[in-house]
């Protein structure tokens, strides 16, 4: 029985995800989000597709759940309450899915996925404008069910719950709150794909294994977190997504 689940026949494809599994948390610890988006697909060259979700949310769940208890003082507990039920549905229904659908079929979808975002990012910078007025809104349902069904399937929902609470809080109880939603659901997705049967000795393995380059890259996002403006930092990041979703598509034809 393998003690990991890395394929390590492909050295040079193996060293491209561990270096963006630091960019990524680097991301992350930036910006709060984005270890999934980027992280995902490099990881799916290396390893079975259906692992990389269980795999990102046992990482993200220490270095979310730590930010989140740092930040807890600033949280809007008013957003955070109308977004958490749909989010945990969603992500039931997002891990259900996961492990039903076949491998190459995921890692198609997990690939136009990610580049469509990429894409989408490239074109769109991020929105500054006037904040929404607080209170409750229609769309937070759809808002936690959406970001808990990508969350579950792909491991990625945290910019969706990001792009809602950004028009609404201000800065601070923006960052605490989206730490502490993440949070809650990388633990809650844990749980899932260990009912789920996801989760074996060989996943926790290779966590412990790759769990340096997470903490490298988290040290480095804490170390520049004063030295890359906010755009610079988002261009990056969709740029890398496109590349990654184009090169998932291609390798699950293969």
């Amino acid at each position: 029985m393998d003690t990991v689940l890395l394929d390590f026949n492909m050295p040079s494809l193996l060293l491209l995800a561990v270096a963006t599994l630091v960019l990524a948390y680097m991301v992350f610890s930036l910006v709060g989000f984005g270890s999934g988006l980027l992280a995902s697909a490099p990881l799916a060259m290396v390893m079975p597709v259906a692992r990389v979700v269980p795999l990102l949310a046992m990482l993200d769940c220490v270095g979310s759940a730590t930010r989140g208890f740092r930040a807890r003082q600033a949280v809007d507990r008013s957003e955070l309450y109308r977004l958490l039920p749909s989010m945990l549905l969603g992500q039931v229904a997002g891990v259900l899915v996961l492990a039903w659908l076949p491998l190459k079929v995921m890692a198609a979808l997990l690939g136009v996925f990610v580049a469509v975002l990429g894409w989408r990012g490239l074109r769109y910078s991020p929105a500054a404008g006037r904040k929404e007025k607080a209170g409750w809104s229609p769309t937070a349902l759809a808002i936690g069910l959406f970001g808990g069904l990508l969350g579950g399937l792909f491991g990625s929902g945290g910019f969706v719950y990001a792009s809602y609470l950004e028009r609404r809080l201000e800065r601070d109880a923006f960052r605490a709150t989206q730490a502490v939603l993440i949070a809650v659901s990388t633990a809650w997705r844990v749980m899932l794909c260990s009912l789920a049967g996801l989760i074996d000795g060989a996943l926790l393995g290779t966590v412990l294994l790759l769990a340096p380059a997470a903490y490298a890259g988290m040290w480095l996002g804490h170390h520049l977190d004063l030295h890359l403006s906010r755009e610079q930092l988002f261009a990056l990041l969709n740029a890398l997504l496109v590349l990654s979703g184009l090169a998932l598509m291609l390798r699950s034809l293969g």
